[in-house]
């Protein structure tokens, strides 16, 4: 059966250009898992995705391994300096070569042994020196598009996508000018959450702040929500607000010399 994303997605019967007078998307867009499967191939698998802060691939051998769209992948910054992006898969028998993130010289498979370089050259393949015909330098891991944009790693598993610089617009020059020092940030702390729902029930909740009031008073109490502005620039929404001028039950502000507080997000959509 062809499933059509425009069949999947399709809106109510009532959909209207003006936002307040449209409804969402059907149930079956956060539900049926033909539906996910078209947003993998259509959507994820033909964007760039956030991988993590340059500071984790800064040094040669330095690697991060991670899924995307349902595909084993991992990135790597080789012995001159160039990041670069693979399918974490071996080209012997696919076992996965590397997990989570570390450092290594060559990138050993734990099934067989097979080892490649940071550039995914085959280097060495145990018990095959004598084998007619077999010659590492024909064999190499299938590479990834990977792009360093404002000290942040992303891929794209199209190997026609447009260069991310080019798709946003202004936003590079936004970042670098409310986070000048973005390329220094070093690692604190990650939580993770395992959300049982659907991707765009999470996005649709980001993009709102109709549940501030409720939801995050400490939020509420730092900036002056009456300035609270989503504006939407192509591939990314851009949320800003004043500082609040009263005391807050967030932070401690008092020394404080910005005024303007930035939350710049990407959607893939």
């Amino acid at each position: 059966m062809t499933v059509k994303i425009q069949d999947l997605h399709r809106v109510r019967q009532g959909y209207h250009l003006e936002a307040g007078r449209t409804y969402s998307l059907n149930s079956e867009a956060y539900t049926d898992p033909r539906c996910f499967d078209v947003e993998q191939k259509s959507l994820f698998s033909k964007n760039w995705i956030w991988v993590c802060h340059v500071e984790k691939l800064r040094e040669p051998g330095a690697y991060v391994a991670m899924e995307v769209a349902g595909h084993p992948i991992f990135l790597t910054r080789d012995k001159v300096g160039k990041l670069r992006g693979f399918y974490n898969v071996c080209k012997h028998r696919a076992h996965p070569l590397l997990s989570g993130e570390g450092k290594a010289k060559l990138l050993t498979c734990p099934y067989h042994a097979w080892a490649y370089d940071l550039t995914g050259q085959l280097v060495r393949a145990p018990h095959t020196e004598d084998l007619p015909g077999f010659d590492t330098k024909e064999i190499c891991l299938d590479q990834i598009s990977v792009e360093k944009f404002c000290s942040f790693i992303y891929v794209n598993l199209d190997p026609k996508a447009e260069p991310l610089a080019k798709q946003s617009g202004d936003l590079g020059k936004e970042i670098m000018h409310w986070a000048p020092d973005i390329a220094e940030l070093t690692f604190g702390h990650r939580l993770t959450y395992d959300i049982k729902s659907n991707w765009k029930n999470v996005v649709d909740n980001f993009l709102e702040c109709y549940h501030c009031h409720t939801a995050h008073k400490d939020f509420v109490s730092l900036v002056d929500m009456d300035t609270y502005k989503v504006t939407t620039h192509g591939i990314y929404s851009r949320h800003m607000a004043e500082a609040g001028t009263s005391e807050n039950s967030a932070y401690n502000v008092s020394n404080a010399s910005v005024r303007t507080h930035a939350l710049t997000s990407r959607s893939v959509a």
